[in-house]
């Protein structure tokens, strides 16, 4: 009988112990998880120090740019009594490794390298070259997945929307959504009871997901311009001029701007605004924004139709859905606001 094909994260997660497997003396177990929560799966490992409990966080591929985040979802995620995080990913350079260690989160990656500190168990693997492979995200994590995944957590109850609304929703093809839902099915995200309605889980460990996927894989995608404000000028002073403006409620306001106006006592350091290619030169020259790598405003295109927030919006202005403002909110200056959007836009929306 064929060996069932593992979803790319599995492979990863099975190559990555396999460097703890090489600890002498050792016993590992490892158990995957089908939409439990924010981990993947655990590791047991047995030896003649005693056993350690291990939970899985899957990042197929970290970079810089989503370090921090992985370490606040690591650090802020439930996990068991008597158990630790483990970070798996299919290569860990030298200086993520660094980093790594100096916040405590252990981790294994598909090179072999491998650090485990939790006493009197101590082990760490460093040098192992990148591997030579690099898998591509599973189906789920490639931009039309991340649109689809983006609906499903606006709204839980779009799981039971026919499968042409869904694509014209999230602006992908049809036939795409199939093979998207069995994706989560597979995964543990999706199941269909007896009536035949289907019902999203875990819906914690997928907002997790797409956040890194929508950060590392859509968001360039979207990317149209980033530039500064003219000089003098203040980022709040931003909405004051797209009120002026006769498309202003086409341009839709997120990032730390977005989340200003949906919580209170933050100030802003940059925003993002969303806006159709066709509007871009007009909305730059008209808000005096100047091309520069290095500025506080990003302008992006929006996805599919369902972008901008169904709730309260200022007056003369449109919001982005919180969800969008949640994802951009990703350094250590905006762990509280995030949290705050969370427990206030986000939770209530996931409740099973």
């Amino acid at each position: 009988m064929p060996r069932k094909k593992l979803l790319n994260d599995e492979q990863i997660i099975h190559d990555s112990v396999k460097a703890i497997s090489t600890i002498p003396q050792s016993k590992v177990e490892l158990r995957l998880h089908k939409g439990g929560g924010p981990f993947a799966g655990t590791v047991k490992i047995a030896g003649p120090w005693g056993t350690n409990h291990y939970y899985i966080k899957i990042v197929p591929k970290l970079t810089p740019q989503l370090a921090d985040l992985v370490i606040h979802q690591i650090k802020t995620s439930t996990a068991p009594l008597n158990s630790n995080p483990l970070l798996v990913s299919h290569y860990i350079s030298p200086k993520l490794a660094a980093l790594l260690k100096l916040k405590g989160i252990e981790y294994a990656d598909c090179a072999g390298n491998l650090f485990l500190s939790q006493l009197p168990l101590y082990i760490e693997i460093g040098g192992q070259k990148h591997p030579p492979k690099t898998p591509g995200a599973d189906r789920l994590f490639r931009p039309a997945g991340l649109k689809l995944v983006y609906l499903l957590l606006r709204n839980p109850q779009a799981i039971n929307a026919t499968y042409r609304t869904l694509a014209e929703d999230a602006g992908i093809a049809l036939g795409a959504i199939g093979d998207l839902f069995g994706e989560l099915e597979k995964r543990g995200n999706l199941t269909i009871d007896e009536q035949g309605q289907r019902q999203l889980h875990a819906t914690e460990e997928l907002l997790q997901r797409w956040q890194l996927g929508y950060l590392e894989t859509l968001r360039p995608k979207l990317f149209l311009q980033r530039c500064q404000l003219p000089p003098g000028d203040n980022i709040t002073h931003v909405t004051d001029q797209l009120k002026l403006l006769p498309h202003g409620k086409n341009v839709l306001i997120g990032g730390e701007l977005g989340a200003a106006l949906l919580t209170s006592k933050f100030k802003p350091q940059g925003a993002i605004l969303y806006l159709q290619p066709e509007l871009l030169l007009k909305t730059m020259l008209q808000l005096h924004l100047v091309p520069d790598p290095n500025g506080e405003i990003t302008l992006l295109q929006p996805f599919g139709q369902q972008c901008s927030w169904s709730g309260w919006q200022p007056e003369g202005l449109t919001i982005v859905d919180p969800l969008l403002t949640f994802a951009e909110l990703a350094g250590d200056n905006t762990d509280q606001v995030a949290d705050k959007l969370y427990q206030q836009y986000l939770s209530p929306r996931f409740i099973e």
